[in-house]
């Protein structure tokens, strides 16, 4: 199963994230007029890069990345700047990290499979569940079974009917 997991950089960034430790100040700044979800998917998609924001929200470089509304908010407030978009490492890090954890304290998941997806050693893991408060408010992160499709399926979800009864003659 440990090879079925995702790595940290596959993990989701959760919608319901919240700037706290890690983030920068222009990150702080930037979650002050849109959501701190999109501000670390625009940190992930272009961080350590200067990028310019134009007036039109059309002809963002953002467009592919966030929301039309979002793009917009962002060029009314930065147009016409050019934006040094910070790495952000430890904040994405603790981002999508919070479900694992919380994982780990519901019991969902084993700390050896959590360290190999966060990219640690069981130590800290047990460290983060067990000794600190990160993640106490985050969703559970479920791990779903991957489908080899090498493999046929043995027992279909879907049942046909069931086979009529042999009465012998």
């Amino acid at each position: 199963m440990a090879d079925d997991l995702p790595r940290l950089a596959d993990l989701p960034i959760p919608d319901d994230v919240k700037p706290g430790r890690g983030w920068s100040p222009f990150m702080l700044e930037m979650a002050a007029h849109i959501r701190p979800k999109h501000v670390l998917m625009l940190v992930d998609r272009f961080g350590g890069q200067d990028v310019y924001v134009p007036i039109a929200p059309e002809r963002s470089p953002f467009i592919d990345v966030l929301p039309s509304e979002t793009v917009a908010t962002l060029a009314r407030v930065y147009g016409r700047e050019k934006l040094e978009i910070p790495t952000g490492r430890e904040a994405l890090a603790r981002a999508r990290r919070a479900p694992v954890i919380a994982a780990v304290r519901a019991g969902k998941l084993n700390k050896n499979d959590a360290a190999r997806m966060i990219g640690s050693n069981r130590r800290y893991v047990a460290h983060l569940a067990n000794q600190t408060n990160e993640a106490d408010d985050a969703p559970v992160f479920v791990p779903q079974r991957r489908v080899d499709t090498r493999q046929l399926e043995m027992f279909p979800d879907a049942s046909p009917e069931p086979p009529a009864p042999v009465h012998p003659d």
